[in-house]
């Protein structure tokens, strides 16, 4: 067989690219289900933030967590707010009312969770995002922290005539942007990274209150294999929770035990929803690898599609699955 068709071959890529990156975009929704589920982020607030590291996970489940969290609802750029709610400086909005402004100028870009929470003993509120990139790795074209600070910096200006109005700066309230991130390189594996404003002296001795400047925290949680993630339950949590590796009963089984997650149905049907899907992808990924190689080796060598199998060891069995789809990429219909 020789190689026909090439714009043909490249449409036939495009489509089953699509076809693959469907099964992703299930798998991300997944993850974000599992996240949004409040004793998940019960977890994530307790280990994370330090100011619910003295309250139990069932307390910060019923008071700290405010209403449901928003998935992949709120927009992060707005140009202005849409909502006709008059503020005064003793009335504020729940943040999270308004859960579809976008720009007007720049596409829409969703936080992936967004919720709110407050702090029960003072009643300061403390807003959270937490952000999930379920990527196959930790390769970006930009540095993730850069979008991590632009994240927490449209936070705090997202406040204007929301939390507060006019000069009443002194009500802007704290954000976090918590970021957990799949995939990585083996030496990034399982570390946490904390990203926050601090106060330096550089001459005299003038300092503010921490909670005036103390506004904005990122932090990067890098998984890996839970069995290394050391003596920090919210990584070996998060490891089993999100692994596409972990068969299902396994997974519950330790979530259950070791961290009283009490495995409820929608729990149970995304974790073996992303199993599954976790293994689609693995699947479709190496098949289309495999494919470009029997066509890279035909174009190279000059060889046709038996000879390029053969040289790859294809299972005489496989052949026959592997002419049809290098048909569908080659081929002119």
């Amino acid at each position: 067989m020789q190689r026909k068709g090439r714009d043909i071959a490249v449409q036939s890529v495009i489509s089953e690219t699509i076809d693959t990156a469907d099964q992703e975009a299930q798998y991300d929704t997944c993850v974000k289900c599992l996240l949004s589920e409040k004793i998940i982020l019960a977890w994530i607030l307790k280990e994370c933030v330090s100011e619910f590291e003295q309250y139990s996970i069932s307390q910060i489940m019923k008071d700290c967590i405010e209403g449901d969290p928003k998935v992949a609802v709120i927009a992060v750029d707005q140009d202005e707010l849409d909502y006709a709610e008059d503020l005064t400086d003793n009335n504020s909005v729940i943040e999270g009312m308004n859960t579809e402004d976008a720009s007007i100028k720049e596409g829409k870009v969703y936080y992936d969770i967004r919720f709110s929470a407050v702090v029960p003993d003072t009643k300061e509120p403390v807003h959270l995002i937490l952000n999930v990139e379920a990527q196959k790795s930790d390769k970006t074209p930009y540095p993730l922290i850069k979008r991590a600070i632009y994240y927490v910096s449209r936070m705090i200006s997202a406040q204007k005539n929301k939390v507060f109005v006019k000069s009443h700066y002194e009500k802007i309230r704290k954000v976090y942007s918590i970021w957990i991130q799949m995939n990585v390189e083996e030496e990034k594996a399982n570390t946490i990274t904390k990203y926050k404003i601090s106060e330096e002296q550089v001459i005299g001795n003038v300092s503010e209150k921490e909670s005036n400047y103390d506004l904005l925290t990122v932090m990067m949680l890098r998984l890996g294999p839970a069995e290394k993630a050391a003596d920090k339950p919210i990584l070996r949590l998060l490891d089993v929770l999100l692994s596409a590796e972990t068969k299902p009963e396994e997974k519950k089984e330790i979530l259950e035990k070791d961290f009283d997650i009490p495995m409820s149905a929608s729990m149970s049907e995304e974790a073996n929803i992303m199993c599954n899907l976790g293994e689609g992808i693995r699947e479709q990924t190496a098949i289309n690898t495999r494919v470009q190689s029997i066509i890279d080796l035909m174009d190279s060598m000059g060889i046709d599609v038996e000879k390029a199998m053969q040289l790859l060891k294809i299972k005489d069995e496989e052949r026959k699955y592997y002419h049809e789809k290098i048909d569908k990429r080659l081929a002119v219909k």
